[in-house]
C-alpha cells in the first residue's frame, strides 16, 4: 500500500493535481499529530487563499476512505490519522501476494565482479567485490531482470612471467600437483622475495613467451590456470555463488586489433613517443594509452575489446563493474572513450565502486605473503558459530551444517550492511554475534518467528482474527516498514547499494524483538488477540524470508 497515495486519492479539492499533494505529503515528525502531514503553505501562491482555509476546504472536500481514522487541520497543516487496524488487517491478510519478485521484463544486466587473480590465494579483496556483485545480482533478479554474471579473471601479465620463473627455478611438478593452490602461492613470494631487475626482466621475457603461446612455457601457464580455477571454483561454491562466465584477459589477447583500428580511423587517437594514445585532457581524465610503444597492450584496451564482444553476446540493457573506488579513473576514461566511439551501448556503462575491506592488522599485500584469506575467513566464522551452539541440544552434524550457513551470512552481511564506497574493517567477533547488526541476529530473528508460528495451536494458527485488539503503538512500526519494503528494495536496486535494504531489515529485527519482549505472543487466556498476534508474526517471517536471500543470509529454521 501507498499511504501518500491513498491520502492523496481521498482528497477531492479543485486547483490541485494528484501528483503535486503526493510530493507535498510528509511523514509527522510527532505521532501525536497524527501519521502524515499535508502542508498547505505550498499552495497558498497558486491559490491565492491562506494555508488555514485551504487546509479546511479540503477537510471538507475529503472522500470517505476506511484506510483513514480521522483528519486535523492544525494551522495551516492538515493531519492524517491511518486506520491502524484496518491496515494491519489488509497486510497480513494479503501477505502471500506481497513478497513476490517482479515479473521478467526481458532486460539483461551483466556483473563484472569477483575479477580472481589467478594462481594466487583468493584474499579478503575478492571477499568484498565477489559479495557486493552477487547482491547487485540478486537485486537485479528481484526487479525483473536477467543477471549474468562475469568473473573476469586476472589471467594475463607478467605475474605469470613470475610465476613460470619461479617454478622452472625453483618448483617441483609433484610438490605443485600435490598441494595445488599452496605450492604456486610460495613460488610467486618467493620471486618477490627475491625480486631484482634482472629477475623482472627474465619474467617479462617468459610473459612475452606466454603470450606468444611458447611450446615450453605456455603449458606450464595452462596447468597453473587450470589449479587456480579449480580452486576458485572450490571456495565460490561454499558460498553457493556461480559464475555464467569465467573469460579473462588472456581471451581478449588476439581480439583488440579491431578496436585498436577503430580508435585509429576515428581520428581521436594519436602516437605519442611511440606509443598509441587517446587524450582526454580536455575531460580532465590524462591520457589513455591504448597500445605501448613495444605494441602490448594495456587492460583499456582489453576492456574496450570485452565490452563489443559481451555486447554482441548478450545485447545488454546495463553492464556494471564492481571494483574498488581506486578503479574510478580507469572506468571514466574507458567509458569516455566508449561515448566518443558513439558505441551503442556507451550509456548502459556503471562502475559500482566500493571502499576498501581490511582486517584490524591492515591492508593485503599478497607479494609480502601477508594474507586475510577467502577460506581462513569463512573457517573462522564457521568455528565461532559452532562454539555458540556449545551447549544446545543439536547433533554435531546439525551445529556444523548451522555453522556453515551462518557463517558465510556473517562475512557477508558484514559488507552489505555498510555503504559500499566506505572502508570497512573486518571484526569477526562482531560480525558473528548473535546481538546487534549482523547476519546471526536476522537469522536468529526468523528462527524466533518460525518457533512462534511452529507451537501456536491449530486453533489460532491461519485462524479468522480481530485485529481491532492489537498494540498498534508498539507494532505499527515494523507494519510500516513492511508494507514499504519493495520501495525499499527498489532504492536498493536503483543506487546500486545494498546497505538500504540491509538497515531496514535490521530495524525489522530490532523492533519485533522490542515487540516480542513487551507482549505475549500465544496467550491461551486472550485466544482473539493472539490468532491477530500470530498471523503479525507470520507476517514479518514472510518478509525476513523475501528480503534475507537478496542480503545473501542463508534462511535457518531454528536455533
Amino acid at each position: 500500500m501507498d499511504f501518500k497515495k491513498i491520502i492523496a486519492n481521498s482528497i477531492n479539492y479543485q486547483g490541485l493535481d494528484q501528483e503535486n499533494i503526493i510530493n507535498s505529503i510528509i511523514l509527522t515528525p510527532d505521532a501525536n499529530f497524527g501519521d502524515y502531514s499535508l502542508p498547505c503553505f505550498p499552495f497558498a501562491k497558486v491559490l491565492r487563499k491562506s494555508p488555514v482555509v485551504i487546509a479546511q476546504e479540503i477537510a471538507q472536500s475529503l472522500n470517505e476512505c476506511d484506510l483513514i481514522e480521522k483528519v486535523d487541520v492544525v494551522n495551516g497543516y492538515l493531519n492524517f490519522y491511518l486506520n491502524k487496524a484496518k491496515i494491519s488487517e489488509n497486510l497480513i491478510e494479503n501477505c502471500q501476494n506481497l513478497f513476490k519478485n517482479k515479473e521478467k521484463n526481458n532486460k539483461v544486466v551483466c556483473l563484472d565482479y569477483s575479477s580472481v587473480n589467478l594462481a594466487k590465494y583468493m584474499h579478503i579483496g575478492h571477499w568484498n567485490t565477489t559479495i557486493l556483485g552477487e547482491a547487485l545480482a540478486r537485486l537485479y533478479e528481484n526487479q525483473g531482470y536477467k543477471a549474468v554474471r562475469m568473473n573476469y579473471i586476472g589471467d594475463y601479465g607478467l605475474p605469470f612471467g613470475k610465476m613460470v620463473y619461479a617454478f622452472k627455478t625453483w618448483g617441483n611438478k609433484q610438490e605443485v600437483e600435490k598441494r595445488g593452490i599452496d605450492a604456486l602461492q610460495e613460488l610467486y613470494v618467493k620471486f618477490c622475495a627475491n625480486e631484482s631487475e634482472e629477475l623482472l626482466t627474465l619474467a617479462r621475457e617468459i610473459s612475452k613467451k606466454i603470450e606468444e603461446k611458447d611450446a615450453e612455457v605456455y603449458p606450464i601457464y595452462e596447468w597453473f590456470i587450470d589449479i587456480s580455477k579449480k580452486e576458485a571454483k572450490r571456495l565460490l561454491d561454499k558460498v553457493g555463488i556461480t559464475f555464467d562466465t569465467w573469460r579473462g584477459e588472456s581471451y581478449y589477447n588476439d581480439k583488440m586489433e579491431p578496436i585498436i583500428e577503430e580508435i585509429k580511423n576515428s581520428g581521436f587517437g594519436k602516437v605519442s613517443e611511440g606509443a598509441f594514445i587517446v587524450d582526454l585532457n580536455e575531460y580532465n581524465m590524462g591520457v589513455s594509452v591504448i597500445q605501448r610503444a613495444d605494441g602490448a597492450s594495456l587492460y583499456v584496451t582489453r576492456d574496450l575489446a570485452a565490452l563489443d564482444d559481451r555486447y554482441k553476446t548478450y545485447n545488454f540493457d546495463e553492464m556494471i563493474y564492481v571494483t574498488a573506488v581506486q578503479q574510478c579513473n580507469h572506468f571514466e576514461k574507458l567509458f569516455k572513450i566508449c561515448e566518443l566511439l558513439n558505441k551503442p551501448y556507451a550509456n548502459k556503462l556503471y562502475h559500482a565502486s566500493y571502499g576498501m575491506f581490511s582486517m584490524p592488522e591492515g591492508k593485503i599485500a599478497s607479494r609480502k605473503g601477508k594474507q586475510a584469506l577467502f577460506e581462513d575467513m569463512l573457517t573462522q566464522a564457521e568455528q565461532k558459530i559452532f562454539d555458540a551452539f556449545t551447549n544446545k541440544s543439536f547433533t554435531e552434524e546439525q551445529k556444523r551444517v548451522l555453522a556453515k550457513k551462518i557463517g558465510k551470512s556473517a562475512v557477508a552481511f558484514s559488507i552489505l550492511k555498510v555503504d559500499r564506497i566506505k572502508d570497512k574493517v573486518y571484526d569477526a567477533d562482531l560480525a558473528t554475534n548473535f546481538n546487534g547488526e549482523t547476519a546471526p541476529y536476522i537469522e536468529y530473528t526468523y528462527a524466533r518467528c518460525n518457533s512462534i508460528v511452529k507451537k501456536a495451536s491449530k486453533e489460532i494458527l491461519n485462524a479468522n482474527a480481530d485485529y481491532s485488539c492489537l498494540p498498534y503503538a508498539d507494532m505499527f512500526d515494523i507494519i510500516k516498514s513492511i508494507n514499504n519494503i519493495d520501495k525499499t528494495i527498489e532504492s536498493a536496486f536503483e543506487n546500486k547499494e545494498p546497505s538500504i535494504l540491509a538497515r531496514e531489515v535490521i530495524s525489522i529485527c530490532k523492533n519485533f524483538n522490542k515487540f516480542y519482549g513487551a507482549h505475549k505472543v500465544v496467550d491461551t487466556e486472550n485466544v482473539e488477540k493472539s490468532k491477530a498476534l500470530i498471523n503479525f508474526v507470520n507476517l514479518i517471517k514472510s518478509c525476513l524470508a523475501y528480503t534475507m536471500p537478496l542480503l545473501c543470509i542463508e534462511i535457518v529454521e531454528e536455533m
